[in-house]
């Protein structure tokens, strides 16, 4: 789907529930080179889909060929790129952050494209890490084929080794234009968003979502302070059009930047009040805050609650106390 002559998002359907909303994928392109922003799942499915759209691209873009990596061997499903007219050359895929829903299919893209994939360091550190219990965004019920799945994902994440790394500020180029990476730690340490200047497209992977908030892991996998922090940056960005990695694009960019701010402090004023009235423990407070909430997001409920009251002790606002085996939070 074209969203600007230069952007176009890539659909894959979900072979299965892992949220309501798909991970998106982005394809960047100027002058017969291509980049993905990020890399959606790495079942057979979701990559074929990808490898499809790229093949199908009308005008001089029409014949996916290998880019600066090996090319794909025979029997590899590429389409041939013989033939009079350029074809695009996919010379990046680069990785908003590591979750197995983004980051799953990059090595195989990668196999099948040449493309080399970018990420941030600490996204890398913790791909490598694969059998860490490090909380992941797809919430699967309890069973054993789906945990079994959940690690084969986590294996194909990890292979997606970076053949670049970026931080922020770096630009990558792709034809005639550039993608600034910002870091904006908070969903994890090494999120990266992308501002395509040229089409003032801002690409947010989770940093933000088109509909709905992002979950914000607890220390030391998430930070809710300095995701505040970087969405109170992302406003300062002359962005036209937001590119989320779940869920439909943005228009309105400030409007939504301000209203996931919003919320973040309202949440905020909601735990302090409630420590105010004494509801000091965990059970409390997600009692408190979150009254009718379904059981299926109790844990992600939890997480949320904890990434705040981690921020507000470090601000020295909130401390806690063991009593009785068990923590209590209460207003300093």
């Amino acid at each position: 789907m074209e969203l600007t002559p230069r952007v176009h998002s890539i659909p894959a359907a979900a072979g299965f529930f892992a949220g309501p909303l798909a991970p998106n994928v982005y394809l960047v392109m100027d002058g017969g080179q291509g980049a993905l922003i990020d890399a959606g799942y790495g079942d057979e499915g979701s990559v074929q889909a990808r490898l499809e759209y790229l093949r199908g691209i009308p005008g001089p873009f029409g014949r996916l060929r290998a880019g600066s990596g090996q090319a794909p061997s025979a029997g590899s499903g590429q389409a041939p790129s013989a033939g009079s007219g350029q074809a695009l050359e996919l010379a990046y895929i680069v990785l908003t952050h590591h979750h197995i829903d983004h980051a799953s299919g990059a090595h195989r893209l990668r196999q099948a494209t040449g493309a080399r994939i970018c990420l941030h360091p600490r996204e890398e550190r913790i791909l490598r890490d694969w059998q860490a219990d490090i909380p992941q965004d797809v919430d699967l019920p309890p069973a054993r084929s789906l945990e079994e799945r959940l690690r084969a994902w986590r294996r194909a994440a990890a292979q997606a080794t970076a053949d670049r790394l970026v931080d922020d500020g770096d630009i990558i180029a792709v034809g005639g234009v550039t993608i600034e990476v910002v870091h904006t730690p908070g969903h994890t340490l090494g999120s990266i968003c992308l501002y395509l200047r040229e089409e003032r497209v801002l690409f947010t992977g989770d940093t933000v979502l088109g509909l709905g908030t992002v979950a914000i892991a607890p220390p030391p996998h998430g930070d809710m302070g300095l995701y505040i922090e970087s969405l109170e940056r992302l406003k300062t960005y002359d962005a036209a059009l937001l590119c989320p990695g779940h869920g439909p694009p943005v228009h309105d960019v400030g409007r939504k930047l301000q209203e996931l701010i919003d919320h973040r402090h309202e949440r905020e004023r909601q735990i302090l009040g409630a420590l105010g009235r004494g509801r000091g423990t965990l059970k409390a407070l997600l009692d408190d805050i979150y009254p009718e909430l379904d059981r299926r997001l109790l844990n992600m409920a939890r997480g949320q609650i904890l990434a705040h009251l981690a921020k507000l002790e470090g601000e020295g606002r909130v401390a806690k106390r063991e009593e009785g085996g068990e923590t209590v939070y209460g207003v300093v």
